[in-house]
């Protein structure tokens, strides 16, 4: 696989602030480099991958619709501050999730992991670990691949220097959901950030995790997250990740899951934030019986764009896969859906499904759509479909006869159209939380 990245074509001759960022990585990682041994082959392979990729340009079939041109030239330097704490608690409190204020909270500050904000309870089963205090943990991240398959999750592992590992012991249950902030503060203008979770339920478990990613009122950064969820037979993940960013910022995010005979992996990315955002989406389905589903929601103005990037690997038979993506665009948005479900000729009797429907709010907003099927096997049932609409004029003028206020009756029929997305969202104060950004950029837009 790393032979076919390193084909690729890319931008050239904007690199030399990754060289700079690499630099001062590197000084990082020596530093504590007794204690992430385990990690340096990854993180050296990493680099080798970025060596020969850089940065992707639009002559790729994957980032036709995506111009990273703007990340290339940068620059961003590599984050080494950090914001107050009164700035950190104000960011962190208006992205709290209500109703979960005494789970495990874990928080990340410009980057790096803050022992200081984060609140770690006691739980049974549960074991959180931070990458500096286990060599264990250093020997399973990266664990999934990431880096060898996609250029910035190369550049994101070849810069680490942190990350939190979450797992879950055999047939516990953790009850209260683990949360986990990234924010990045003014401090970190112009900063690259890599924050990293990795997440592991062993047999039998079951864990939730809602990811927060946050950041200052106008700053302009880069911010690189991967996150890597493993599951061993009859585990069970739910993880949230809401996005709600600076709109002046850059997100390119990496989520892998991995399953095992089973188990079950609830996937919901959520994205209301930042000027370019990209999710590359994975899931590897390596055991009979595995079920996943993998669900995202954007909603976007002004000139944000968003792009998920999504595969499904069905690699074992009796799998089973569900995936819904809607988008909600407004002013001159752009949202980009390319969507994958691969599945192998010795995984009979699966069953795939996959939609992606746009909302356009605007003349001006705009979607491409790229559902794809690769099937080797003969007995199975996989469908998918793609929608591109406006607010249904009826409806619209229904409401409005009677008596209800157009940009009221407006509000009424997105949070309509997002609400088959929010119905598998079974974390009640979760469903909530995301039901009033919607709100907030709705009033936003309308009004």
């Amino acid at each position: 696989m790393t032979g076919q990245v390193a084909k690729l074509q890319q931008v050239s001759g904007v690199t030399e602030w990754v060289a700079t960022a690499l630099a001062e990585a590197t000084k990082l990682q020596e530093k504590t480099a007794g204690k992430i041994a385990p990690l340096s082959e990854r993180v050296a392979e990493a680099r080798s991958v970025w060596s020969k990729v850089l940065f992707p340009s639009q002559r790729l079939e994957s980032w036709k619709y995506t111009n990273p041109e703007q990340i290339a030239k940068g620059p961003f330097v590599l984050a080494s501050l950090t914001g107050s704490d009164a700035e950190v608690a104000e960011l962190v409190t208006r992205s709290l999730v209500r109703g979960l204020e005494t789970s495990n909270t874990l928080v990340f500050v410009d980057g790096a992991f803050s022992a200081k904000h984060s609140h770690i309870a006691q739980a049974k089963g549960l074991q959180v670990t931070r990458l500096l205090d286990s060599s264990d943990a250093a020997s399973r991240i990266g664990m999934l691949e990431q880096h060898r398959c996609e250029a910035f999750a190369a550049l994101a592992t070849a810069l680490l220097s942190d990350c939190v590992c979450v797992s879950v012991e055999r047939g516990c249950v953790v009850e209260a959901p683990v949360q986990i902030f990234h924010v990045v503060t003014s401090a970190s203008q112009g900063a690259v950030v890599t924050p990293r979770v990795f997440v592991e339920a062993a047999e039998n478990a079951k864990v939730t995790v809602v990811e927060s990613h946050i950041g200052a009122s106008g700053a302009r950064y880069l911010s690189l997250p991967m996150v890597e969820l493993i599951t061993e037979q009859g585990a069970f993940i739910d993880y949230y990740k809401v996005q709600d960013e600076s709109e002046a910022s850059f997100h390119i995010a990496g989520v892998t899951a991995s399953q095992a005979k089973d188990s079950e992996i609830r996937t919901h990315l959520f994205a209301f934030g930042g000027a370019l955002v990209r999710n590359n989406a994975q899931v590897l389905l390596k055991g009979a019986g595995g079920q996943a589903v993998l669900n995202g929601l954007s909603l976007l103005r002004d000139s944000q764009h968003v792009d998920n990037a999504t595969l499904i690997h069905h690699i074992e038979p009796h799998s089973e896969s569900r995936e819904h993506f809607k988008g909600i665009y407004g002013g001159a948005s752009k949202g980009v859906f390319s969507g994958t479900i691969t599945v192998e000729k010795i995984a009979q009797k699966t069953n795939a499904f996959q939609s992606n429907q746009a909302l356009l709010l605007s003349g001006d907003a705009s979607i491409e759509s790229r559902p794809q099927l690769k099937i080797w096997a003969d007995d199975v049932k996989c469908t998918h479909g793609a929608t591109v609409g406006q607010l249904d004029a009826d409806a619209l003028f229904y409401l409005r006869s009677r008596g209800i206020g157009r940009q009221e009756a407006q509000a009424f029929l997105v949070h309509a159209f997002a609400s088959e997305v929010l119905s598998s969202v079974s974390v009640a104060s979760v469903k909530s939380h995301i039901e009033a950004l919607i709100s907030k950029k709705l009033e936003a837009i309308l009004g």
